[in-house]
């Protein structure tokens, strides 16, 4: 008798049954036939749903629940979001969105350096020379 791998037995499950089902469904099915060197069994739980996840051959429904994605109703969410995805939800760049946005970019710092030059020149005209006492501009200036 061979061996049959873990994702094949999901696989036959989920083609015998024609329908989604949860993992929890999916491994009471499997389990007794299941292959592996753990003992522990969420660790075994674990490794499947991983493997299932990478594995193309099945898709996760949008209600939790695992799918052949050869299943007509995933074959149809997949051409849902693909009619989304090339309709003109594409942002389209041109080359001169790069340059707009870095010379926007030098705009703000160019302005930030000059307010940040004039607040250090007005912090500085708030000390005395000599003695570096604090004086007020609002008692100075009347």
């Amino acid at each position: 008798m061979s061996k049959v791998r873990n994702l094949d037995l999901v696989y036959s499950y989920l083609q015998s049954t024609k329908t989604p089902s949860s993992l929890n469904e999916i491994w009471k099915s499997i389990s007794k036939d299941i292959i592996s060197q753990k003992k522990d069994e969420i660790s075994v739980i674990a490794d499947l749903y991983g493997d299932m996840v990478l594995d193309n051959r099945f898709a996760l429904t949008t209600d939790n629940l695992w799918a052949l994605s050869s299943n007509s109703s995933v074959e149809n969410i997949k051409k849902q979001y693909d009619d989304f995805i090339n309709t003109d939800h594409k942002h389209k760049y041109s080359d001169s969105d790069e340059e707009l946005t870095i010379d926007d970019e030098m705009l703000l710092d160019e302005d930030y350096d000059s307010d940040f030059t004039q607040e250090l020149d007005d912090f500085d005209e708030d000390f005395d020379d000599t003695d570096q006492t604090y004086i007020d501009d609002d008692e100075y200036n009347r």
